[in-house]
């Protein structure tokens, strides 16, 4: 209950004059207390959270740093809103608190962040995934295996990884980097151990039949001249190994997450021994094709440039082959913005895929202007004149790799007089379905 203060008036103005100074002088040393020492609210009794959508309140409450039943002051609370928002969980926070009877309710409002973004173990060889987990959590209770873009979690993982390393008594940094694919998905927060040499010594892949073990091994040898990096290896795999499944029909075949366990021999020191597990699926022949959008192009010719019959093995590589073909036909005829979208239909029962290719052809383009830079004007009329594709016609988007290999002469003389090299653009211009060609000689 706030304290009463009654003032009794007096006449004398020297009086109140004197009152003024002195209680100038004591609020002054209040403040400068208050500042030292923050204003005591009292016994935190509750905490409340308001705007979680994907974090429960105890994981936001352990973050805080707050603990029931402590006795709390305004700059504990200052410094709790301020760890939250440095913590990357939330991008906005607000907080108030009420006093009843010397106990103290805080409330948080938020709105968090992005969604989080997995963490990925990387090399850390030592250790199973629940003990880098427990060591984590030790400092970090709301560690869930995600870690915001933003904040300082990823060196409060790094630092609780430094530590375990430590206590194993392994020499090695750890080190953090984001990743991504190239279209930017996949996000992944990648941690690593560096200073370590981590040689594999060997590789092993459980559940291979339709292709030898011994084969995919041969295929792997580009592996093993690198340190072990879980994150490098499934991608080679995806990369190199994948294919060899595919050209067999295998369409669904996959490698499962790469296990590593410390291996040391006479031939291979202090190294690693790498398993990859694969899941072979089915062996699938190639139903029917279905085009559907294709307008430019008839069937007849679509499946010539496809070059696969229903009824033979649907060899991922060679479909993928045949796709380009398409997209090399369709720019054959000015259709520079083709979209396909294939759509497989999986029949395990009769081991057998078909599939239905969404075709979007886009506008036409029209040969635009043909530009040579880096020539004299002579020379450059004379490699002109060799161009047959004129302003306006339908652009033949394979035309300017046939030219550039029937004016070889005229190139390779233009060259020899000092000039290094040659480059060339195909300028599209949208608005007007345009394409100027642009050579030039450096």
């Amino acid at each position: 209950m706030p304290h009463k203060v009654s003032i009794v008036r007096r006449n004398s103005v020297t009086f109140a004059l004197l009152f003024m100074a002195a209680f100038l002088c004591v609020a002054g040393t209040m403040a400068r207390a208050q500042q030292d020492s923050g204003s005591k609210p009292g016994r935190l009794a509750r905490i409340e959270f308001k705007g979680l959508e994907r974090l429960k309140e105890e994981q936001a409450v352990a973050a805080s740093g707050l603990k029931i039943g402590q006795q709390i002051d305004t700059n504990m609370l200052d410094a709790a809103s301020q760890s939250l928002i440095d913590s990357g969980l939330f991008k906005k926070l607000s907080s108030r608190y009420h006093v009843d009877n010397g106990q103290v309710t805080v409330t948080f409002t938020v709105e968090e962040a992005s969604a989080a973004i997995p963490v990925v173990f990387d090399n850390f060889i030592w250790f199973s995934e629940e003990e880098l987990l427990g060591a984590i959590r030790r400092d970090v209770p709301t560690f869930d295996g995600t870690a915001p873009e933003t904040g300082t979690l990823t060196d409060q993982i790094a630092r609780s990884l430094e530590r375990l390393l430590k206590e194993r008594n392994i020499q090695g940094q750890v080190e953090y980097k984001p990743s991504a694919d190239p279209s930017g998905r996949n996000a992944k927060q990648v941690f690593s151990v560096t200073g370590v040499p981590l040689p594999l010594c060997s590789i092993s892949f459980p559940g291979a039949s339709g292709i030898s073990e011994s084969e995919l091994v041969k295929n792997s040898r580009p592996l093993m001249s690198n340190d072990y990096s879980r994150e490098f290896v499934t991608e080679f795999a995806k990369s190199n190994l994948i294919p060899l499944y595919q050209v067999k029909g295998h369409l669904r075949a996959k490698f499962l997450s790469p296990k590593a366990v410390p291996q040391s021999s006479k031939d291979c020191k202090d190294g690693v021994a790498v398993t990859i597990p694969v899941e072979e699926g089915l062996v699938y022949s190639l139903g029917k094709v279905e085009w559907e959008g294709a307008n430019a192009l008839g069937g007849p010719e679509l499946e010539t440039s496809l070059g696969m019959k229903a009824g033979e093995v649907a060899n991922g590589v060679k479909f993928a082959d045949g796709l380009k073909a398409v997209r090399a036909a369709y720019g054959k005829r000015g259709f520079l913005a083709l979209r396909l979208n294939p759509s497989p239909d999986f029949d395990d029962a009769n081991r057998r895929v078909s599939y239905r290719i969404g075709v979007t052809e886009g506008p036409q383009y029209r040969m635009g202007t043909l530009v040579i830079n880096g020539l004299s004007e002579a020379d450059a009329e004379r490699l002109k004149s060799r161009w047959q594709l004129q302003p306006g016609q339908i652009y033949d988007a394979s035309y300017l790799k046939s030219f550039l290999a029937k004016a070889r002469m005229e190139i390779m003389s233009a060259l020899s007089s000092g000039r290094k090299g040659i480059g060339t653009e195909e300028k599209s211009d949208r608005q007007k379905l345009t394409v100027d060609v642009i050579i030039t000689f450096k």
